[in-house]
């Protein structure tokens, strides 16, 4: 049964997610883990990364921690009311919320990760970034980003963002299944920016190419003209009307991710739609 894990910080972009989460979950047969981490300052841990409970305790009391075993347990009941068969896990964990989530996906192996963000921008996004983003550079597993309410009864098509290289085969692949699945039109777009110097005719060659050597069914190619890439998705996605964005990351780090940026990381913030992301193998 595939996992599927929910970060939830119980604000209304949390909300959405697990709304959006139950119905993948339905659509999937999975099941749900919801997890929320009280995340304190790093004066509070130990050489070792263990949490200080002196520390904790002095500075929570214990009535603030039942209330949020309460309000955690109020969002496990809003599944249950649901749909009663999903199988269903909630935890809390304390200390950082990027380390916990990373470590709730390594050790029960999550297969997709859906949660919200409300993105960030500026210095804040090269020094800090948010957890969505985070997440996207590093997982291993597909991650959903929602950024409002959103139902996937009521998605009619998705974009297919690609630089249409051979090493996007793999993505295609994985975006086909998500077509099949939600019963898609898929629109495949190759975006033209100054950095790219690429030609009407040579671009539409690519997405010709691309579509063929990858057996796509009910799509359209398409081209837009942006400065950079994450722009013109987002405003080709919202001038169709799309109900998702699909794309490959290779989850920069470091100065590669400072210099030379994420597009799918972008996209999740500049996007008003869900952006769903797949990590594309190293070689």
């Amino acid at each position: 049964m595939k996992k599927i894990l929910v970060p939830i910080d119980f604000s209304d972009r949390s909300s959405d997610a697990l709304d959006f989460a139950i119905e993948f979950c339905e659509h999937i047969k999975g099941e749900l883990t919801l997890l929320h981490v009280l995340d304190f300052p790093s004066t509070s841990f130990n050489s070792a990364g263990e949490w200080n409970l002196d520390f904790a305790q002095s500075l929570y009391e214990e009535e603030f921690i039942k209330r949020v075993h309460s309000q955690l347990e109020e969002w496990g009941d809003r599944v249950m009311r649901r749909n009663p068969e999903i199988p269903l896990t909630t935890k809390m964990e304390y200390g950082s919320t990027y380390h916990s989530v990373s470590k709730e996906i390594t050790e029960e192996k999550a297969n997709w990760i859906v949660m919200g963000s409300t993105g960030s921008s500026g210095i804040e996004e090269i020094f800090i970034g948010s957890l969505a983003e985070r997440v996207i550079r590093h997982a291993d597993c597909p991650v959903f980003t929602i950024k409002g309410p959103t139902k996937i009864s009521n998605m009619k098509s998705m974009v297919f963002a690609s630089d249409l290289s051979n090493e996007q085969d793999i993505i295609a692949y994985k975006a086909k299944d998500v077509q099949e699945l939600f019963k898609l039109n898929m629109h495949v777009i190759r975006v033209k920016t100054p950095h790219n110097f690429l030609t009407e005719e040579v671009a539409q060659q690519q997405l010709k190419d691309f579509a063929k050597r990858n057996y796509l069914k009910d799509y359209t190619l398409n081209t837009i003209e942006a400065d950079y890439s994450d722009i013109g998705i987002s405003k080709f996605a919202d001038d169709i009307d799309a109900g998702l964005i699909v794309m490959g990351t290779h989850g920069k780090t470091g100065l590669a991710h400072i210099f030379g940026g994420s597009r799918a990381e972008d996209l999740a913030n500049r996007a008003h739609v869900p952006v769903l992301t797949f990590k594309i193998p190293f070689d």
